[in-house]
């Protein structure tokens, strides 16, 4: 079952606050509305990945930074949310932060690029731990010169992301950016 939400965001804006507090209240209700997402792609194994609320949120949360900073936003791509919450998946069940993640099924980021049969011709993935919430993590992000140099990249067209927490607890996110070919 595929679910997506398209939002058509202009490329000005004259109340950027107003706008952005509308943003986060749909954003909030959709989120709600939608619950746990399933997607199928050509994976080994189970062939499905649950795709949830809070990577929703953070692609909103994204593209709102991008707008306010004059940018396109990134079209919100299936593709890209399954690789993005396979890797915040693997992220938890190992407790690990990283972008590489030797014994993993899907150890590097071209490796959950072509499981979830995502063909590009750029690419860039976000990883973080331990942020309490979207918010956070895209704030976070946003201070962070690489991070935010990938997010406000306009070498990418599309984005995805996933949130995963591990049996400790400990919250895992991953955010991953694409042009397709």
């Amino acid at each position: 079952m595929h679910s997506s939400v398209r939002c058509r965001w202009p490329q000005q804006t004259k109340r950027p606050a107003r706008r952005v507090a509308i943003v986060y209240v749909a954003a909030a209700l959709i989120a709600a509305a939608c619950g746990p997402l399933a997607t199928s792609g050509p994976l080994s194994g189970s062939g499905s990945i649950k795709l949830n609320a809070s990577g929703e949120d953070i692609v909103v949360r994204t593209n709102t930074q991008r707008e306010l900073l004059g940018l396109p936003v990134l079209r919100r791509s299936t593709h890209l949310m399954s690789a993005a919450q396979l890797q915040a998946d693997q992220m938890a069940a190992l407790n690990t932060m990283a972008h590489e993640l030797s014994g993993a099924s899907y150890p590097s980021p071209s490796s959950r690029l072509d499981a979830v049969g995502y063909r590009m011709s750029a690419s860039a993935e976000n990883v973080a731990e331990g942020y309490p919430t979207p918010a956070a993590v895209v704030a976070g992000w946003m201070t962070s010169p690489g991070h935010r140099s990938n997010i406000v990249s306009t070498a990418f067209t599309e984005m995805g992301a996933g949130y995963a927490a591990g049996k400790n607890g400990r919250k895992y996110y991953a955010q991953v950016f694409g042009r397709p070919r």
